[in-house]
C-alpha cells in the first residue's frame, strides 16, 4: 500500500470517485454517442481518469493525446505544450479529458488551440477546484462535464500528483492546509 504524505487527508475514498465517473460517463452517452468523438487526453494527469471514462462508453471513439502544463511541484507557471494531438483533428468532434481544473487557464489555452481545427471541442475533467477562484484576468473555461468538484486544496491520486507522485492512488486526498 502506498504511504501517504501525513499532511494530507482523503478526500473521495475510490467508491465516490468510481460512482462519480459513472455517472458522467452515463451524460457524455447521452451527449455523444452518435458522434464518433475523439477524446484527447491532457497527460500525464489525465491518463488515470481517461482510462476510467472511455472504460464505460460502449460506442465507438478515437483516443489521442497533449501534453500541457503549467504546474510545476505547487505552483502553476507558463503553459507549455509538449506534444499535440498525431489525428487529423479536421472538423472532428474531441473532447478533451484532464484530472483537474483549478483557475481553467491552461484548460482554456489547449481548447483554444483544438478549437482551430476541430469542429466541435467538449471538456471533461474528474475534479472541478472551486469555479469562484477562476481568474477575472485571463480567458478561462467552465468544463461541459464534470465529476467531482472539491475545495481549493493541493490534491493527490487518480491523476493528480506531487512531484510526479501519487498518480496512481485510487482515492483522492487533499492537503491539510
Amino acid at each position: 500500500m502506498t504511504q501517504i504524505p501525513a499532511d494530507y487527508e482523503l478526500l473521495f475514498d475510490s467508491h465516490s470517485v468510481e460512482y462519480a465517473i459513472d455517472r458522467i460517463a452515463v451524460r457524455i452517452k447521452l451527449e455523444l454517442a452518435d458522434a464518433l468523438p475523439i477524446f484527447i487526453c491532457i497527460m500525464n494527469g489525465g491518463l488515470p481518469f481517461m482510462w476510467d471514462l472511455t472504460k464505460r462508453l460502449n460506442f465507438p471513439l478515437s483516443m489521442d493525446f497533449m501534453y500541457a502544463t503549467r504546474y510545476d511541484g505547487l505552483e502553476g507557471g507558463d503553459l507549455k505544450i509538449h506534444t499535440r494531438p498525431q489525428t487529423d483533428l479536421c472538423d472532428r468532434n474531441v473532447v478533451v479529458v484532464d484530472d483537474v481544473i483549478d483557475h481553467g487557464v491552461t484548460l482554456r489555452a489547449v481548447v483554444n488551440e483544438l478549437e482551430e481545427v476541430a469542429g466541435s471541442v467538449w471538456t471533461a475533467v474528474l475534479v472541478d477546484k472551486s469555479p469562484s477562484r477562476r481568474r477575472t484576468d485571463v480567458q478561462t473555461i467552465e468544463p461541459d462535464f464534470v465529476a467531482l468538484s472539491a475545495p481549493s486544496r493541493f490534491l493527490i491520486g487518480r491523476g493528480m500528483d506531487f512531484d510526479g507522485l501519487y498518480r496512481n492512488l485510487p482515492a483522492i486526498y487533499a492537503r491539510t492546509f
